[in-house]
């Protein structure tokens, strides 16, 4: 049995343990790379997250490693940035979730509160309706005899006269003041 006092992560390029679990007529070996080559393939890493071949061997050759042992570090390593990738995504997506939710809530409230308001405002127009109603003898509904300030029938506002403005020009001398274009030009 090999003793791991006797050796040190710097004069080896990886350390080997063996897997006590099975003694029968293959032990496991599990190689962990130094501080150094994880060093160097996560500089490689940042660059590029596949090797080709070519530089797979060339990556392999240069930290002391096999290439199958930098391929399988590859590997999983894209798996763990996959995983946490998806995490970061997780966290976002339910943090945009949270506040869209929250905001649904609000808006739901808010859309209640004003179908209450409405509700309200409609029965009142309906009791001003019903007592215009009983003290005039007239019928229709109060909605179409009710206007708000300011608004025109749209009958009326499509009826005006083009040449109805004019005039009003016109009989200013707003158009034709000589004074007033010298003015301006």
């Amino acid at each position: 049995m090999l003793h791991m006092e006797s050796y040190t992560e710097l004069d080896c390029s990886f350390t080997t343990f063996f897997n006590h679990e099975n003694n029968n007529h293959n032990n496991k070996i599990q190689r962990r790379f130094t501080n150094q080559q994880t060093k160097s393939l996560e500089t490689i890493f940042q660059t590029d997250s596949k090797l080709e071949p070519r530089k797979k061997l060339q990556v392999a050759k240069d930290l002391g490693l096999q290439p199958r042992q930098v391929a399988i570090w590859f590997q999983n390593k894209r798996a763990r940035w996959r995983s946490k990738q998806l995490e970061r995504d997780y966290t976002i997506l339910r943090a945009s979730f949270d506040s869209l939710s929250s905001r649904y809530d609000i808006l739901t409230t808010e859309n209640q509160s004003l179908k209450h308001q409405l509700s309200k405002l409609r029965k009142v127009v309906e009791d001003k309706a019903k007592r215009l109603h009983s003290s005039s003898g007239e019928i229709g509904s109060m909605e179409e005899k009710v206007k708000p300030e300011g608004v025109e029938d749209e009958k009326n506002v499509r009826n005006v006269d083009d040449n109805n403005w004019r005039d009003d020009l016109e009989g200013d001398q707003v158009l034709d003041d000589d004074k007033w274009w010298d003015l301006w030009s």
